[in-house]
């Protein structure tokens, strides 16, 4: 009997142990792929978007300096690839997702060579009409596409692997189940008249048992006076045991609190980008102000979009809506400093010129058009008679809803960071009692199914049909609109501020004197000022 209960002890053990180092193996090894598959697939995104940024910049502008960026991405590109190949070897849906990735990426390349091409011959409009083609951006649409569908996949391998090891965990506990009752009936079986010599010592060995079945590892069993050698031994290696599991236990959850603190982390970036936008509007007599920042459904960085709004000492309403283009950390808190540097601007000159000349300057230093950085940007100051200054920088100019709903026709001037000393042209609107005004960045109106684009037409029927709600529900329901229309989500970060006057107000028209310049919506002139 006393060898049978030490061979059944030896088996608890080593089931025990085999099949907990098993399963633990499996969490962390399948945790581990899966992080490092992920980091290879964001790298190569990181590869096409700062290629693209530096093909685009250069096929508009010829400036050399923003081939850099390209030329990083390209040469990197091939060790990118190679490294992702080798860490999906042996997974069939993920070498498969892994080559259209790569076979997106190859066509986009192929499309960026021939517009530096034409570039470079010299042929500067067949270069810019390849980029309004958007044949790129196409390209680069299918390898998002494609490069979501991998991150999908490396999700799906990494959730099976995860429920293999959770089969094995069960197993296991149920192996460690079946050897505690084998040993309980063996000890049950032996001769009562040793009972204070084997009874004891394995009524506390199968406690032991059954506190490890129960994930409890911390209370090891207590050696007992007048034992048989062999139990004594079996208690000895079964509290050996559960310190190797206890070990392995926190190992395991030592990768469970690396992941949160993943979680964390991803959780601080949105802070980030929730920082970068002002924590409230201003509150103006006779204006009803809201805004919205919705990110883009599939996003993997920060984005550059951002607004404010700042009500100055004399009682005009200063409004900004800008797009830094590019993605990531370093984007995002670019964007935060142009938009501190338009509130600094604004509190010194409120003059839409000389701002707007100000943040040029800003974006346009050495540092800044070496990494190709620009930005579209529309500010708008409006007095308390509804006479409303406004330039643009490239940017979508805003609709107007009065007894109809038509995008301002006004001039533009180009982004800002491109040009050294460019114009901008500030023009003139009144915006009538009870007209609201809606500003936003091209996220909303480029939301699309297939080739068919929101648009501004699209917007402005949904805010003649939305006329009667209140103002937070026609910006709410104008992105979920557009979030609607798009077949895969918001591709890109949206931004909408509207602005709109109480009906009680006098009309800006009523004041004296005329404006030098008027914008003109959908095709009928605005009163001016």
């Amino acid at each position: 009997m006393v060898v049978a209960v030490a061979v059944a002890g030896a088996i608890l053990v080593g089931i025990a142990i085999g099949g907990m180092v098993l399963a633990s193996g499996d969490y962390r090894n399948a945790g581990l792929r899966a992080v490092n598959r992920q980091a290879a697939a964001n790298q190569i995104l990181i590869d096409l978007l700062n290629a693209e940024t530096g093909n685009r910049g250069y096929t508009l502008t010829g400036r050399g300096d923003y081939l850099e960026p390209y030329l990083r991405a390209r040469d990197r590109y091939g060790e990118d690839i190679a490294r992702l190949r080798r860490l999906v070897r042996g997974e069939p849906s993920l070498e498969q997702a892994t080559e259209e990735v790569d076979r997106t990426a190859q066509l986009w390349f192929a499309e960026a060579v021939t517009q530096i091409r034409l570039r470079r011959q010299g042929r500067v409009q067949d270069a810019v009409a390849r980029v309004n083609e958007d044949v790129a951006k196409a390209r680069i649409d299918a390898f998002r596409a494609a490069h979501d569908r991998l991150l999908r996949e490396v999700a799906a391998v990494r959730e099976r692997a995860l429920s293999d090891a959770d089969r094995t965990r069960s197993w296991t506990l149920a192996a460690v189940s079946a050897a505690a009752l084998i040993a309980l009936l063996v000890v049950i079986g032996a001769v009562i008249q040793l009972w204070r010599r084997m009874g004891v010592p394995v009524a506390l060995v199968a406690d032991g048992v059954a506190r490890v079945a129960h994930g409890r590892f911390s209370e090891p069993v207590p050696a007992t006076e007048g034992a048989v050698a062999e139990l004594a031994e079996l208690t000895t290696g079964f509290n050996e045991m559960q310190a190797q599991l206890s070990e392995q236990r926190d190992a395991v959850a030592a990768a469970a609190r690396r992941e949160a603190a993943q979680a964390a982390e991803r959780e601080l970036w949105s802070m980030l980008q929730a920082g970068l936008l002002p924590q409230e509007l201003p509150r103006v007599p006779g204006v009803r102000l809201v805004a919205r920042y919705e990110p883009a459904e599939r996003g993997l960085l920060l984005g550059g979009d951002f607004y404010d709004a700042l009500l100055l000492s004399d009682g005009r309403l200063a409004l900004a809506v800008g797009d830094l283009a590019g993605h990531g950390a370093p984007v995002a808190a670019r964007a935060a400093g142009l938009r501190f540097g338009w509130r600094t601007l604004v509190e010194v000159n409120p003059d839409p010129a000389t701002v707007i000349h100000g943040l040029n300057r800003q974006l346009a230093g050495p540092r800044e058009r070496s990494e190709g950085l620009f930005a579209s940007l529309v500010y708008a100051l409006l007095a308390p008679d509804g006479t409303m200054q406004i330039a643009s920088a490239g940017h979508p100019p805003p609709v107007l809803l009065a007894e109809r709903c038509r995008p301002l026709r006004m001039a533009t001037g180009p982004v800002l960071g491109v040009m050294d000393d460019p114009r901008w042209p500030v023009v003139e609107v009144a915006v009538p009692p009870g007209a609201t005004l809606v500003f936003f960045t091209d996220g909303l109106t480029e939301a699309r199914r297939g080739t068919d684009f929101f648009g501004e037409e699209r917007t402005c029927l949904l805010l003649e049909q939305e006329r009667a709600a209140p103002l937070e529900a026609r910006v709410e329901r104008l992105i979920a609109a557009a979030r609607r229309h798009d077949e895969r989500g918001l591709r890109d970060d949206v931004v909408v501020l509207a602005v709109e006057r109480s009906a009680t107000q006098p009309d800006a028209t009523a004041r004296p004197g005329g404006s030098s310049s008027a914008a003109v919506a959908g095709g009928s002139q605005a009163p001016a000022a």
